[in-house]
């Protein structure tokens, strides 16, 4: 039986663990052949994880605050497949915890630099390589933190605004050329990410565990079944909209 995105070349960023792993895993599941990136070497083992399962799963290292590595992802989906059906932009990173005064000028930087600019990166990259294919989809990794303010997270927020902004502005601008651009909006999600926090503030999960409406972390593969929807074809009529999947918290 045809899984849902079965045969479909998909591009992941981010794959080393948390959301881009199940996410990758999930759309090896469901058919997909995949051109996976990160900074971590440790994406081959998502790589090798997927082709377990049967799929076509090429791995590259991929900074995304470097266009040079983002072109060479997308050219190499292009070059071994010929095509480019579907991208997933999940890298990003959390930085520090500190008030909004407190926050250090690098860390801020840093965190634009990869989670807004390397998403824009990925977006110049992938929009002319599905127009040349008369089309696709793109599923930006936000945050329930795009939609709503955070205390001490004032960077990761920024930049998760940003990238709903950034979402919006290109579906409207590749609607016409068949190609739908979409964001995943996760709230608070059992991931590396989330023990990283955890760690500079014990308190922390326990914290907004109790905010959720469900009471609990979200699972990364629940946030990667909302972006096989996403990526799949039937979700066809469905572009430039924020998914929560954040346990009702954002519905507060």
């Amino acid at each position: 039986m045809p899984g849902r995105v079965d045969g479909k070349v998909i591009l992941v960023t981010g794959v080393a663990s948390g959301i881009g792993r199940a996410t990758a895993i999930a759309l090896a599941r469901e058919g997909a052949r995949l051109v996976l990136g990160d900074v971590a070497a440790a994406g081959e083992e998502t790589a090798d994880a997927a082709r377990r399962l049967g799929a076509d799963a090429r791995f590259l290292e991929c900074d995304v605050a470097r266009q040079r590595d983002v072109d060479a992802l997308v050219g190499c989906a292009m070059s071994r497949h010929g095509r480019l059906d579907a991208a997933v932009n999940n890298a990003g990173i959390e930085g520090a915890l500190r008030e909004t005064a407190e926050y250090p000028e690098e860390t801020f930087l840093r965190v634009i630099e990869v989670n807004l600019i390397g998403m824009w990166r990925c977006l110049r990259a992938e929009i002319p390589a599905m127009r040349a294919g008369g089309g696709g989809t793109i599923v930006n990794m936000a945050s329930a933190a795009g939609l709503v303010g955070a205390g001490g997270l004032s960077a990761y927020v920024a930049s998760k605004h940003g990238v709903v902004g950034l979402t919006r502005s290109a579906a409207i601008e590749c609607a016409k050329a068949g190609i739908r651009v979409n964001a995943v909006c996760p709230g608070l999600v059992d991931t590396p990410m989330v023990d990283r926090l955890s760690a500079e503030m014990p308190t922390l999960r326990d914290a907004l565990i109790a905010m959720k409406p469900m009471g609990r972390l979200g699972r990364p593969g629940e946030v990667a079944e909302a972006v096989v929807w996403l990526c799949s074809d039937a979700t066809s009529f469905v572009t430039g909209h924020t998914l929560a999947v954040d346990g009702g918290y954002v519905a507060q």
